[in-house]
């Protein structure tokens, strides 16, 4: 048998041979450091100009659905749906609880399928389906006239809306660098208060002009905006840096298709894989995540779910109620942007910020607990502090997004964090008790300093954990480096030959990778020079 090809193998070898010449000599993209540095911050310009908005106004709406039923239910839902029950002369909001809740139901159900769906299908079209489907929905509310059928139909919305947040981090990863997403985290998670402040302002206008049933014309608005922005996802989204769409030049393809292989951890649509399901349920860092984001959003009922109902206990007739969550608002989005860029400016201290975003939230719930409801001006003040619960949220996902490799890991992660979110709504649904008026409802406040004062603990256990791991990996690369080189001229021969099955080896239950160039879907556990970022 003849150890040489045959001559078509030989021609295509000889092909590709030139064919990989040719695009060393002209890969598409200045070759000079400092102009390539240049190029590339306008690529990263153009992304966030095209994908930004796109995601800040795809969560601002879902947002605009959770605020919309704080402030509807000043405006005659609670009563044209049966959503209180009372007892003893004493009104209770169980139902409203119940039905505020049953999204969450919905949504904890299709979580952590959603998380795998995005690791199989194309990003942008599969979310822009989904979009469209919530919108559908969300403006069939209007038809619902019972409680029951009320709490249905919330269970089928959080159904459709559990796949945006997923789909926007498994972008976010894909796109943008670990060292860059924390910044693009805040603003388009920002949009929680940009659309706080424009819920208030749109609702005022329908508090005013809706009719009999002023509710009504709230679903009306937003769940035709919402049909209609799908639509104009599907048009516009691109699904991967490497089929980035007409809004890019040739040039600008080729500089996105070298950040794509720079940036191994962002890839997602790969097969699902057991070993990784196996992997998640393992690491302890998985539990930590689901923990804080379900404590973190504890405070979620005191400022979306009762919100509008808590300021009109000070006395605020349902306009005013409203208008005063818009400071909320800008609360949300300032605390978010400030932590955000710190974030991005200085490298390891997400788990430091962490903490300290949780303070304001803290001060703000022993300010509505303890200082004095007239005048009023105490309480807002407590309020609108109380708000700045979106920043903690947003440091936590930039870490685990950052900190987390593998198509099917970073899948599940990403979707157990989803799943602690969705815990802590649930939660906090049951938290507000109306019949607690007199004592500034105690119960919510001491719920949510606890929920707050855990989370800035995890975070500071998650740095502990980080930073052995760095350290135990970076000695354990160092003894490999010197066991590679006292191997001779004849190893590295091998290893420079082998595949990369054969660049591989074990050492302390994590694999040396000699040659990482390209790219396999390993996780973060089992890639030697994964460095985790705290």
């Amino acid at each position: 048998m003849s150890d040489h090809p045959p001559p078509s193998s030989l021609g295509d070898h000889r092909t590709n041979s030139i064919h990989n010449h040719t695009q060393q000599e002209d890969p598409g993209y200045p070759l000079d450091p400092i102009e390539y540095a240049k190029a590339e911050r306008k690529v990263v310009r153009k992304i966030d100009l095209l994908l930004l908005p796109i995601m800040l106004i795809t969560y601002g709406l879902q947002y605009y659905d959770k605020n919309t039923l704080s402030t509807a239910i000043l405006y005659g839902m609670l009563d044209d749906l049966d959503l209180t029950t009372t007892k003893d002369g004493v009104v209770y909001l169980t139902r409203y609880s119940t039905a505020a809740a049953a999204f969450y139901y919905g949504y904890i159900v299709a979580v952590l399928p959603m998380g795998l769906v995005f690791t199989r299908f194309p990003l942008a079209k599969t979310a822009s389906f989904f979009v469209l489907i919530w919108g559908i929905i969300c403006i069939l509310t209007v038809v619902v006239h019972s409680y029951r059928g009320f709490v249905v139909q919330r269970v089928f919305l959080g159904l459709a809306e559990s796949a945006v947040s997923p789909a926007f981090v498994a972008i976010t990863a894909l796109w943008w660098k670990p060292q860059e997403q924390a910044k693009r985290l805040g603003i388009y998670y920002s949009s929680t208060g940009i659309f706080s402040m424009f819920t208030a302002i749109v609702n005022i206008g329908w508090g005013k002009t809706g009719g009999q049933h002023p509710w009504k014309s709230m679903y009306y608005f937003g769940g035709s905006f919402t049909i209609a922005w799908a639509i104009l996802i599907y048009l516009i989204m691109p699904d991967s840096p490497l089929s980035p769409g007409r809004f890019f030049s040739e040039s600008d393809k080729a500089i996105l298709r070298r950040r794509f292989d720079e940036n191994p951890w962002g890839k997602s649509q790969q097969k699902i894989k057991m070993t990784q399901v196996v992997e998640t349920v393992k690491d302890v860092k998985t539990w930590i995540y689901f923990l804080m984001a379900a404590s973190i959003y504890i405070c979620n009922g005191s400022v979306t779910v009762f919100g509008a109902k808590i300021i009109n206990s000070w006395g605020y007739d349902s306009i005013r109620s409203t208008a005063l969550m818009i400071p909320g608002g800008a609360m949300t989005v300032v605390t978010i942007y400030i932590f955000a860029w710190f974030a991005d400016r200085y490298k390891n201290i997400r788990t430091i910020l962490l903490p300290i975003s949780t303070i304001p939230v803290i001060i703000g719930c022993l300010v509505v607990w303890q200082a004095p409801w007239h005048p009023r001006v105490g309480p807002l003040i407590g309020y609108y502090l109380v708000a700045a619960f979106g920043a903690p949220y947003v440091l936590l996902l930039s870490l685990a997004t950052a900190n987390t490799a593998g198509a099917t890991k970073k899948g599940l992660t990403t979707s157990a964090i989803f799943v602690g979110y969705v815990t802590g709504n649930i939660a906090s649904s049951y938290l507000v008790f109306a019949q607690e008026k007199p004592i500034k409802y105690r119960s919510t406040w001491i719920a949510v300093i606890v929920a707050m004062v855990f989370a800035s603990a995890a975070s500071l256990v998650l740095r502990y954990i980080y930073i052995k791991e760095n350290k135990r990996r970076d000695a354990l690369q160092a003894a490999s480096a010197i066991r590679s080189a006292s191997s001779g001229v004849a190893n590295r021969e091998y290893f420079q030959s082998g595949s990369d099955e054969e660049k591989t080896g074990e050492l302390g239950g994590l694999p040396i990778i000699v040659d990482g160039g390209k790219y396999e879907d390993k996780t973060d556990k089992e890639r030697l020079e994964f460095r985790y970022t705290y």
